[in-house]
């Protein structure tokens, strides 16, 4: 599914557009000038679908040389291991997730609790991956002549991170992961490291930027004025509310 001229989703759960497993985040592709990169993995039940979906587009499996992790919940890292294996791409990720996802600890990762209450089935296993590079606030990669920007974004989880791309027009694009949704709403999980003060001041830095187009890890995107989506989440919180939960 094109979304611009440069970023396609390519998968997506029961929680966004119901294109491939129910319980995948959505999975976006960066193009530029034939270089690809993905921003997240889903869960690993989806490999194949991934797969036949970039090829869908007229790309090769081996143009796609880096995977970008915006954290390591199975629902966005559970693939990371079998996408590196079939395209070759180097995953990235948060320096303080590295050991975690190497391990594949299900219990770290709240993947045991989440079970438990019927968000993956009980046989799901997470299969842990061995990142290649370590990303933290305000390096930058390159995806063609595009300059992907990382911010640490912590509160979802402790090991979430955002990512920031400004196209040749000027136009910012943000993939937040679950640190902030369409409309402003939050995933406010009651797991061991999600911490809403953390939170709070991720978005509020996320409201500077300024973004012209927000790609969340589940549910729409917002394609023109992403901006007042983020902000809407900022000033909840500015007023000592909590903004609405992706998660009833």
């Amino acid at each position: 599914m094109k979304i611009n001229d440069h970023v396609y989703l390519v998968a997506s759960g029961k929680m966004g557009f119901d294109l491939t497993h129910p319980s995948d985040c959505n999975v976006y592709l960066v193009e530029d000038q034939g270089e690809l990169a993905l921003i997240d993995s889903g869960t690993g039940d989806s490999v194949n679908d991934i797969c036949s979906h970039i090829e869908a587009l007229d790309f090769s499996l081996s143009q796609v040389n880096k995977i970008f992790l915006t954290h390591i919940h199975a629902d966005h890292a559970g693939g990371a291991a079998a996408l590196k294996e079939r395209t070759g791409a180097d995953v990235f990720v948060i320096e303080s997730a590295y050991e975690t996802l190497k391990a594949g600890d299900e219990e770290a990762i709240d993947l045991t609790t989440a079970k438990k209450f019927g968000f993956y089935p009980e046989d799901y296993q997470f299969t842990p991956c061995v990142a290649d590079q370590l990303v933290k606030e305000g390096q930058e990669f390159s995806i063609g002549n595009l300059k992907l920007r990382v911010l640490e974004t912590p509160g979802h989880s402790r090991f979430d991170v955002s990512y920031v791309i400004e196209n040749k027009n000027g136009e910012t694009y943000l993939f937040s992961g679950d640190t902030v949704f369409y409309d402003g709403k939050i995933s406010m999980l009651h797991t061991q490291d999600f911490h809403l003060q953390t939170l709070a001041k991720s978005i509020e830095k996320l409201a500077d930027i300024k973004a012209n187009v927000l790609l969340p890890g589940h549910f729409h995107p917002a394609l023109k004025h992403a901006d007042t989506h983020i902000e809407k989440a900022n000033q909840i919180f500015q007023s000592m509310g909590v903004p609405s939960n992706i998660v009833e």
